[in-house]
């Protein structure tokens, strides 16, 4: 049997057995082991690890489990490695929350495979408008390397120019809707060096406007759609994802998602084993 699903059977053998007691305790780490697939090819997957710091402790006794760290609006470090059959890529980012309730963050990302590097740099600049919501602005910049074949060489420079908002509305009969909205201008130059024709120069403009809904029917489980208006389609896609809570320190998760456009064969599935402490 593959090793990759052996793994994720002793991971989720867990759910198998008797829960314990969980309280819901405040935390100030957050980990995560995940592995993520198509249903089409599951044992084909990527698997990604990710850890956060909060720099004060985050409480999970009212608010949907998926979304306490953002609840917190409390000033946070992380990062995460993710790794398939093809490709690595890792990540760095934080985030400074002042008394004000405005925040600044930075982040840092590099992908990089056998025929392409990137590397990308962030920062963002926000205000926590009240207890659940948040507006920011983002400006990113990144520089790729890649091998076109047949000794040729390619480049890629991108800047991107986004603003966004996001709000959590608390309601009585279920635990909220989590709402998100943001948009993206983006400006990229391609340069192709030793190619059939010489060097060959392009430039493209582009704006991404993304559309995120996220019902929480409990604290633990939601149903959501996403939509994003682009230059030549429109993806869009559901999902559905539930948080188990097994101890005081380690929870399971699962979701299920499926895109529409472009229609995909199948449905992505994310497995990801928490700790919290």
């Amino acid at each position: 049997m593959d090793k990759r699903l052996i793994s994720i059977a002793v991971v989720f053998g867990l759910l198998s057995t008797n829960t314990f007691a969980a309280t819901d305790k405040a935390y100030q780490h957050d980990v995560n082991i995940n592995y993520g697939a198509s249903s089409e090819a599951f044992s084909d997957g990527g698997w990604s690890a990710d850890y956060r710091y909060y720099s004060t402790p985050v409480s999970q006794d009212s608010a949907p489990y998926a979304i306490s760290g953002f609840l917190a609006q409390t000033s946070n470090i992380g990062g995460n490695y993710s790794f398939n059959d093809d490709l690595d890529s890792y990540a760095v980012n934080g985030e400074y929350v002042f008394a004000s309730k405005w925040f600044v963050g930075a982040n840092y990302f590099n992908l990089d495979n056998d025929f392409y590097n990137a590397n990308t740099y962030g920062i963002n600049l926000g205000y926590y408008f009240n207890a659940t919501s948040a507006v920011y602005a983002s400006y990113s910049s990144s520089d790729g390397d890649y091998d076109a074949g047949f000794g040729s060489k390619g480049n890629s420079d991108n800047d991107a120019f986004g603003i966004g908002i996001r709000s959590f509305i608390p309601m009585q009969s279920t635990a909220g809707i989590d709402l998100q909205a943001n948009i993206y201008y983006s400006q990229s130059d391609n340069t192709l060096t030793n190619g059939p024709n010489g060097q060959y120069n392009n430039s493209n403009n582009s704006t991404i406007v993304n559309l995120t809904a996220d019902w929480y029917m409990t604290r633990a489980w939601s149903i959501g759609a996403n939509y994003s208006i682009q230059d030549d389609k429109d993806p869009y896609s559901i999902n559905t994802a539930y948080h188990w809570r097994i101890t005081d320190l380690i929870s399971a998760r699962a979701g299920i998602a499926k895109s529409f456009e472009p229609d995909w064969d199948g449905v992505d599935i994310s497995l990801s084993l928490n700790g919290r402490f």
